[in-house]
């Protein structure tokens, strides 16, 4: 009996895993979405190849001063992003991974490709090629 309360009072004292943590959400204005058709590879069906068709959304976003560049790559029938450019947008950081707060509450996962360091001075203009 003394082993099982030494071990649930070990198991006790563990730290929680980032999982159970609060999430803290940032707060950015969102300059630009692109959407782009892209091929996602090829399937092939007995002797014939076909292109897979898919999405690649290009997210430019602002927080402070400093604009991150992320993409998110789909399927067609995959989840497409509701947001409006301009409005304001909740994101994370975690790990070097984006989680973008999608209007019903969960999150979208994206990769950040590139950060630019905004000052006053600067007008950011909606992304071309990334």
């Amino acid at each position: 009996m003394a082993i099982v309360v030494t071990a649930l009072i070990c198991f006790a004292t563990l730290p929680v895993s980032s999982k159970d943590s609060p999430r803290i959400y940032q707060t950015g204005k969102l300059l630009d979405l692109q959407v782009q058709n892209v091929s996602r590879g090829v399937a092939v069906i007995g002797s014939m190849a076909a292109p897979i068709p898919g999405l690649l959304y290009v997210f430019q976003i602002q927080c402070d001063d400093l604009a991150y560049f992320a993409r998110y790559s789909a399927g067609k029938l995959s989840y497409k992003p509701d947001w409006i450019v301009n409005d304001p947008i909740d994101f994370r950081l975690d790990k070097g991974a984006m989680f973008l707060k999608r209007p019903d509450g969960k999150e979208l996962e994206v990769r950040v490709v590139k950060k630019v360091r905004v000052t006053k001075d600067d007008k950011l203009t909606p992304a071309t090629d990334h």
